[in-house]
């Protein structure tokens, strides 16, 4: 698909065309400068004459660096020959040059100085330059003539430059909006989406909670009381944690106030609510504790929640083990289910664990922070393995 090209690239495109055209401008006046000088030198037999073409070139370089000094030296190089008519084009560049970035008031000032200084040096050192080109009158119409022109190209170049900049101003800004009312839009778009599965979640949660609660008032057995309490519990807690993500989906730029996320401290309250539904959760913590960054401590809180959740789903009264290390080089979290009595089933063989949602949740998580997650079945069981570098929390 061929996508546009934007208005502030194609200025940009034409801004190095006019950058290209002043180089090729600078190249053949030098050229001819330099061709003019050497055929004077051999035509009136004055050598010493080439002794103006570093200054000429001097000056035709510096004049995008330093157009004030180009001028004056432009005018100097030009004062000390005048008969030669070629050496007014340095001057005529510097002043373009110089005409193309000032106020045209100084532009008109500065070419009406470097006129008299060039008619000056006529009528002091050319004395054969009058005669020559129709008196020293004419040469001073000429010369004039010329750097008039050469100021009138100039601001005419600078105004042009100026609106060219203006127009690219304004395209950057317009492309910068577009991409930002774009991101705007998609940013809309999740929120409507996170709003339509809220709607649909909490509706059907919402029933899940009033069934428990029914089912535990209507049969009178303390055990299926606490266990539909326990559902009804965790059945709020999702709604809960809903309503926390919408809020922060909608807040554009705010600041909300939010609860504190969980983190590995909370891993008690989680199995002890798995715990009260039924499943064999037993915690073990290797090494010292040590705090961890905000986004380390909750991405290791999920993957344990995520990785006792498919347990939940697919291994339901499987015996499971949670084991939090704290390393030297960064936390590993290892969850293992294995069969036990309670589990009386099991399932099919199970599919490749690439293709469950959940375990990709879970790797990148692990992958955000430079950390590497491995799932795989075991003989009587499962296996969930996960690293996170104490370097990357702190990054």
């Amino acid at each position: 698909m061929i996508r546009e090209m934007s208005l502030a690239r194609r200025l940009g495109l034409r801004s190095l065309f006019a950058s290209r055209s002043e180089v090729l401008l600078a190249l053949v006046v030098s050229l001819l400068v330099v061709g003019s000088l050497i055929s004077t030198a051999f035509r009136d037999g004055t050598p010493a004459v080439l002794v103006l073409v570093p200054f000429a070139l001097m000056a035709i370089v510096l004049r995008r660096a330093r157009p004030t000094s180009a001028l004056l030296l432009a005018v100097a190089v030009a004062g000390a020959s005048p008969g030669n008519r070629t050496l007014a084009l340095p001057v005529m560049v510097a002043l373009y040059t110089l005409a193309s970035r000032v106020p045209w008031r100084i532009s008109v000032a500065v070419a009406a100085g470097a006129a008299l200084a060039s008619i000056l040096a006529a009528a002091v050192f050319g004395a054969g330059t009058a005669t020559d080109h129709g008196g020293l009158y004419g040469y001073a119409i000429g010369v004039t003539a010329q750097y008039a022109a050469a100021i009138a190209v100039g601001l005419y170049v600078g105004a042009q430059r100026r609106v060219r900049d203006g127009y690219r101003e304004r395209a950057e800004r317009l492309d910068r909006e577009r991409e930002l009312l774009a991101d705007r839009a998609v940013a809309e778009e999740r929120v409507r989406i996170a709003q339509e599965l809220h709607d649909i979640v909490a509706h059907n949660v919402s029933l899940m909670v009033v069934e428990a609660q029914a089912l535990g008032a209507t049969v009178p057995d303390e055990r299926v009381a606490q266990r539909s309490q326990a559902i009804a519990d965790l059945g709020r807690q999702a709604m809960t944690e809903m309503h926390a993500t919408l809020r922060l989906l909608r807040a554009d730029g705010a600041q909300p106030e939010l609860a504190p996320q969980p983190g590995l401290d909370q891993l008690e309250r989680l199995i002890e609510q798995l715990h009260r539904a039924g499943q064999s959760v037993e915690l073990s913590v290797e090494g010292q504790p040590r705090p961890l960054a905000q986004g380390v401590d909750l991405s290791a809180y999920r993957i344990v929640q995520e990785a006792l959740t498919n347990v939940v789903k697919h291994a339901s009264g499987a015996r499971t083990r949670v084991t939090v290390a704290y390393r030297d080089d960064g936390v590993e979290l290892t969850i293992v289910d294995t069969e036990g009595e309670a589990r009386t089933t099991r399932l099919p063989e199970t599919p490749d664990v690439s293709d469950g949602h959940g375990v990709i949740g879970m790797r990148e998580r692990a992958a955000m922070f430079g950390g590497r997650l491995t799932a795989e079945s075991l003989a009587d069981g499962f296996r969930v393995t996960a690293s996170l570098p104490y370097s990357a929390a702190k990054s």
